[in-house]
Parts: structure tokens; C-alpha cells; sequence
């Protein structure tokens, strides 16, 4: 079995392969170089050793706020010369 330090080195080599290039398909060539060696990685490692990552749920505390609407009723005015609580009213 090739050892992942082999691999990630031959990975290294070839994304220097790929940005000095200035022909593109030298470049695609060492980017699918990069992605079949990425897949011969994943591919090897158990999947005994592959872990799920553990979900944690947090609770959420939800707190429900009761908010009275606050409407403010017209105080009507009481003066002498005014007929009733209307604008018209003389």
C-alpha cells in the first residue's frame, strides 16, 4: 500500500506542475493527475476509521414575548365654549 505522505507529495509536485504551466492542457492534465490521486486517498483510508461526525443538537430556549399594543386613546378637552366631542360640534 502506498503510504498517504507519498501521495500528498505527489499532489504537492503536481499543483506545482499546474500553476507554472502556460500551456492549458498541461494544466488540466496535472489537475486531473490532482484529483485522481485525491481519489486514491479517500478510496484507501478503512472506512472503519472514517467517522461520522458526531451531531450535537443544542437546545433552543425559546422565550415568548407578549407584547400588549400600547394604544394611546385620544383624551378629549373640556373647555367652556365647546358644544361635544366632535370637530364640528360649535
Amino acid at each position: 500500500m502506498i503510504s498517504s505522505e507519498h501521495i500528498l507529495m505527489q499532489i504537492d509536485k503536481q499543483l506545482q506542475q499546474a500553476k507554472t504551466t502556460g500551456n492549458e492542457q498541461s494544466k488540466r492534465e496535472a489537475l486531473a493527475a490532482i484529483r485522481a490521486l485525491c481519489d486514491l486517498v479517500l478510496d484507501s483510508v478503512p472506512s472503519a476509521s472514517l467517522q461520522a461526525p458526531s451531531v450535537v443538537q443544542v437546545p433552543r430556549v425559546v422565550q415568548a414575548v407578549s407584547v400588549a399594543p400600547t394604544i394611546q386613546q385620544p383624551v378629549a378637552l373640556k373647555e367652556d365654549d365647546a358644544n361635544g366631542e366632535s370637530l364640528f360640534d360649535f
